[in-house]
């Protein structure tokens, strides 16, 4: 189920978290991981569930980068972010990979993936990288990254070398492991884990019905 536009602290936000477990359980680990002030980047911002959920915990003396490079995606998610009042939002209609051009992006009901759809056209959209990007932004404090990005995630990864270098005593990543979409690309989890653990940074999986950390890797729903 999709939620469009809607305010966080209203009760049929609650009600929507309360019917949906996979919603409910990515909310409830990034508010319990989230603090006042951090610098934040949430990678398919979608309709905004999960941007509105880290900008609302981190306040307004922390920063968040929102992607997402559908445009009708984008347009709820910039409308979610100005229902809710948050000033501390700067969202971006790009999609971040391991280089800066285009790519060519599938769009299936609520998913949408670089991996091509059979029977789905495809679109082209923009790309940057976190290091170049925060680079631009002249930040190198960053603090959590989220990410939901439907088989990219290594790509993400790897265009962020210097960012995760520069961080890994402080930063936390959650991200959602689409298993199948990495298969297609010919990717494995444990390659993700492998080039986190590279960096120097400690990896945990997390299962949605389990939030606590363990090391099935193959089994998880988030590293």
């Amino acid at each position: 189920m999709e939620l469009e536009f809607f305010f966080y602290d209203s009760t049929a936000f609650k009600r929507f978290l309360s019917d949906n477990p996979h919603e409910r359980g990515e909310v409830e680990f990034l508010e319990s991981i989230l603090e006042e002030g951090m610098n934040a980047i949430d990678i398919g911002g979608h309709t905004g569930i999960t941007t509105v959920v880290i900008a609302k915990k981190i306040g307004e003396s922390g920063t968040l980068y929102s992607f997402e490079p559908v445009p009708e995606y984008f347009y709820i998610l910039n409308k979610n972010v100005y229902r809710n009042g948050l000033k501390n939002v700067k969202t971006r209609q790009l999609a971040v990979s391991d280089c800066i051009g285009t790519t060519n992006f599938y769009k299936n009901n609520a998913s949408s993936s670089i991996v091509p759809q059979a029977g789905i056209p495809g679109f082209q959209v923009d790309t940057t990288t976190i290091d170049t990007f925060l680079k631009e932004e002249n930040t190198e404090r960053i603090d959590l990254i989220n990410m939901d990005c439907e088989g990219s995630e290594l790509f993400v990864l790897e265009g962020a070398e210097k960012t995760l270098r520069r961080n890994k005593n402080n930063i936390k990543i959650f991200c959602e492991v689409h298993h199948s979409m990495l298969r297609d690309l010919g990717i494995s989890v444990q390659e993700l884990v492998n080039y986190l653990h590279e960096l120097g940074l400690q990896v945990h999986s997390v299962s949605l019905t389990d939030l606590s950390i363990g090391d099935n890797f193959e089994g998880c729903d988030y590293i």
